[in-house]
């Protein structure tokens, strides 16, 4: 059975979108704060949920990059 090599390159790559999930999740935190009025000491106590949130935001964005894969996978078998 042949191993399974995954690039540096990539890594970085889902790493750096993992991250950008991660700082929208925040981002909508602070959002939520400011419209609902509630205390700033909620970006803290609620980081755990902002991480789920960000994981979710990443789960999603996973299934998008697969159907725009295999979207243009079919493209290029129908040429």
């Amino acid at each position: 059975m042949r191993d399974i090599v995954i690039g540096q390159a990539r890594i970085k790559r889902e790493l750096l979108v993992l991250s950008i999930c991660f700082v929208a999740a925040i981002f909508l935190n602070v959002y939520a704060i400011a419209t609902r009025g509630t205390e700033w000491s909620e970006l803290l106590t609620q980081l755990h949920i902002a991480l789920a949130v960000a994981i979710v935001l990443y789960l999603v964005l996973g299934v998008i990059r697969l159907m725009v894969l295999g979207a243009r996978r079919l493209v290029k078998i129908g040429r």
